[in-house]
């Protein structure tokens, strides 16, 4: 279900050429799955392992309605699922346990689906013909017979859009907090939080605890320095002879230019880069790569810089493609 996560750093030569070595399409996934650990991915990890478990060694929380909230492409997701992915269903005597339930909402739901979707991510070979109201309640019964500790809906701005699905889903939400034995925890878009708010039998639901991620802000100068982190942490993880110097001072200025400091937007400017360079069979992502990568993400290809001049990114003297060779 979930993406096979790449967090391995490569610091020898030895190790950085084995990965350079290998099949073209394992290291296309390592580049596509990998992850940082960086200081806000560990803070909202804690924040979501605290929410699913309070006391350590304890059992699971008691029906409370939580958050993770944050704009598209802060890395909420990467968060979850790698969380998510440390509690497997476990098949024991009794049958299986699914201590935490990974859903993502979407936009064409109807009122069913959202039960649906518990049924089939507890293993169930079919679904009833039943009611909305029906679905809800056994969907429900089903987060205490598998032993689902938290329930995390990614996404979750979407059950709040239309007024006549709301009601449905508020109700399936809040028969699970009722079981006090299962946390939700809502993840997706700040509107979440006006959502609960104006829903009191929710937010009453342990007061909806929250945190949030954010992107970075180039104004800030300890934010400048965990984004030149976070970009050296990509470099060590990714498959190639050399790394790639992605935390130099100038193409940290250029990436938290053109992806206004998103985590999301930086890695798809550095995924696409390093296709390139992989077709190309070259040691390392270029200039030349980001360069070609990133103008194809900017409005009409360029943005104009303050003093008005035709800005082009990752297009610095001393960067030359020709320094560094393709692989023999």
């Amino acid at each position: 279900m979930f993406p096979e996560f790449h967090r391995t750093t490569f610091l020898t030569d030895d190790q950085r050429r084995a990965a350079s070595e290998l099949p073209p399409a394992e290291r296309q996934s390592m580049v596509t799955n990998l992850v940082v650990p960086s200081k806000q991915f560990n803070r909202l990890s804690g924040k979501v392992a605290r929410f699913h478990r309070h006391v350590d060694g304890g059992v699971a929380g008691p029906g409370w309605v939580g958050g993770l909230l944050g704009e598209s492409r802060a890395g909420k997701t990467t968060i979850l699922q790698s969380y998510a992915q440390k509690f497997p269903a476990v098949l024991g005597e009794n049958g299986y346990t699914v201590p935490v339930l990974y859903i993502e909402a979407r936009d064409d739901w109807d009122l069913l689906e959202f039960g649906r979707q518990i049924y089939f991510e507890t293993a169930a070979s079919s679904i009833p013909r039943l009611s909305t109201a029906s679905v809800n309640t056994q969907a429900a019964r089903r987060i205490g017979l598998f032993g689902v500790e938290l329930i995390i809906i990614d996404d979750a701005h979407r059950l709040f859009g239309q007024v006549r699905k709301t009601t449905s889903y508020v109700s399936l939400l809040t028969a699970i907090a009722n079981t006090r034995k299962c946390n939700i925890l809502l993840a997706g878009l700040p509107s979440i939080r006006d959502a609960i708010e104006a829903i009191p039998h929710l937010k009453n639901r342990g007061g909806f605890p929250h945190d949030t991620a954010y992107d970075f802000d180039a104004d800030l100068p300890d934010d400048r320095e965990q984004f030149r982190v976070f970009l050296e942490g990509v470099d060590r993880r990714l498959p190639f002879l050399r790394k790639s110097n992605l935390s130099q001072k100038a193409y940290v200025a250029d990436f938290l230019h053109v992806s206004g400091g998103s985590i999301g937007n930086v890695m798809n400017i550095v995924i696409d880069a390093a296709f390139m360079a992989i077709n190309e069979k070259r040691n390392c992502i270029m200039a030349s790569h980001l360069r070609a990568a990133a103008l194809e993400r900017m409005h009409d290809g360029t943005k104009a810089a303050s003093n008005a001049k035709r800005y082009i990114p990752f297009n610095h003297v001393g960067v030359d493609d020709a320094e560094v060779p393709k692989v023999a």
